[in-house]
């Protein structure tokens, strides 16, 4: 194993300003959104699919391990190296030689470099997006790697759903085009799911087919105050049965901790609900590609809430402020973080446990972990739930052990009741144990059989699918 043989191949490859020691990488492409930065030998920023696949056969040459990284938004540190004597890290920014727009199709084939902003700013023009919906701003590559879900997947589904055709250099050096970007084809198996999710550990993805749905013309939304817990689900299940549930494009649930974290954030605490905020709160938006002229969302959504207040299962509600309300639900996050050390736990549940998770959970944590501030939110209408807490700045630090009996705690409880310990934010380093511990022997021996074939060197990525003894 020899870096530095490595690093005069690579820029070869990709020029000598693209291909950088350890000690040269920028601490952008090091420091991940919560956590310690890593480390890595070198950074390789290649802007082509050939450059990729001559790049993964280099870095197996050489004995070293491969981390591809899109925008480094992620929670779970898949895209942030460790180890400064044998971590490559690629940075698919540079990946942007195609962006192929089909009208007819209405599908975009395009490079993994792209952001999500980006491509919905020039879809904008054609009345069409891609509609996952969220507060960072991540890439192609990195979506598609962790399946992102967002706030509005209840309407649109995640990047799986969304996802017709990939490109993706294997651990060979081999470039694979999985699936033929059409919305039917039953000619074999969908090669391309399998690559969504895995992390970068079974291949490095250079570009994507993607399904495009038309842009909403307007969006009502409302800030409900529910009259009590046992209020929400009643009020979800008479929505999604309403004439309005194809309409339905979000219905989210915040905490009264969450609430109060956002609020104290951007300076507004007394004036939401005349200062009595609820025990939980629902976020609910209807959108429609219809114009107001023709089905006014507001007045239905208006509606809607009046008959729910009659009925007493609601106690009030904001309705008409839009972009306030969801710039307080994405205000949460930097919220907590101005309390202290924010420690995520992204989950999924049954609906008929969501409640019942939010309790255990918060009792179990007042039991093994009292100082932490819980304010837990979510999407309610797809099961999913942030069942965050914030470690106050003056207590105590957790040391690594305390972190993982704390995972480990809260993890148990969401398998006992059905739920999955990772909702959308794919399998890294940061719940690679629960991976192990809670997955079914089957899953992992298939896992592992696949990721064998596929990775077996194991020199792409830092997620092990397979049983514990085949970690790195």
């Amino acid at each position: 194993m020899s870096v530095q043989a490595f690093l005069a191949a690579a820029r070869a490859i990709v020029g000598p300003e693209f291909a950088l020691e350890g000690a040269a990488i920028e601490p952008r492409y090091l420091e991940p959104a919560r956590y310690a930065p890593g480390r890595a030998a070198a950074l390789v920023r290649p802007a082509t699919t050939a450059q990729v696949a001559e790049l993964v056969q280099l870095v197996a040459a050489h004995d070293l391990t491969l981390v591809p990284q899109g925008a480094h938004t992620g929670l779970v540190r898949a895209g942030t190296p460790t180890d400064g004597e044998r971590h490559v890290l690629l940075a698919t920014d540079r990946l942007r030689e195609r962006f192929e727009f089909d009208p007819l199709d209405r599908t975009l084939r395009v490079s993994a470099g792209y952001k999500l902003s980006e491509i919905n700013e020039r879809l904008e023009a054609e009345g069409l997006f891609f509609p996952i919906d969220l507060s960072a701003d991540p890439s192609v590559g990195g979506m598609l790697a962790h399946n992102t879900g967002g706030t509005r997947m209840l309407r649109y589904g995640d990047v799986r759903a969304n996802t017709l055709a990939l490109t993706a250099v294997l651990a060979g050096g081999q470039v694979l085009q999985a699936g033929r970007g059409l919305q039917k084809d039953n000619t074999g198996l969908a090669l391309q799911q399998l690559f969504v999710g895995s992390s970068g550990s079974l291949g490095v993805i250079t570009e994507a087919t993607l399904k495009l749905h038309p842009l909403p013309r307007q969006r009502a939304a409302a800030l409900v105050a529910p009259a009590a817990l046992d209020a929400v689900l009643p009020l979800y299940q008479t929505l999604m049965a309403s004439e309005l549930a194809g309409l339905v494009s979000a219905f989210e649930g915040i905490s009264k901790p969450a609430l109060q974290a956002a609020l104290q954030h951007v300076g507004d605490a007394g004036k939401l609900f005349d200062g009595h905020l609820p025990e939980y709160a629902l976020l609910v938006e209807l959108a429609s590609e219809l114009p107001a002229a023709r089905l006014d969302l507001n007045a239905l959504l208006q509606e809607v809430l009046e008959r729910e207040f009659e009925s007493g299962r609601v106690v009030d509600a904001v309705i008409g402020a839009d972009e306030q309300i969801w710039a307080l639900r994405h205000s949460i996050s930097e919220g907590l973080r101005d309390w202290g050390k924010v420690i995520g736990f992204d989950v999924s549940l049954p609906r008929r446990h969501f409640m019942r998770f939010r309790a255990e959970g918060a009792a179990w944590l007042a039991e093994h972990f009292p100082p932490a501030r819980l304010a837990d939110f979510g999407h309610l209408g797809d099961g999913g739930l942030h069942f965050n807490l914030a470690w106050p700045h003056d207590a105590p630090p957790l040391d690594a052990e305390a972190m993982a009996r704390l995972r480990e705690g809260i993890n148990a409880i969401v398998v006992a009741l059905g739920g999955s310990f990772s909702a959308e934010h794919g399998v890294g380093p940061q719940i690679q144990a629960a991976y192990w511990q809670f997955s079914d022997a089957a899953t992992l021996a298939l896992a592992g059989g696949i990721e064998a074939l596929m990775n077996p060197k194991r020199t792409l990525g830092l997620t092990r699918f397979g049983a514990p003894d085949a970690k790195t």
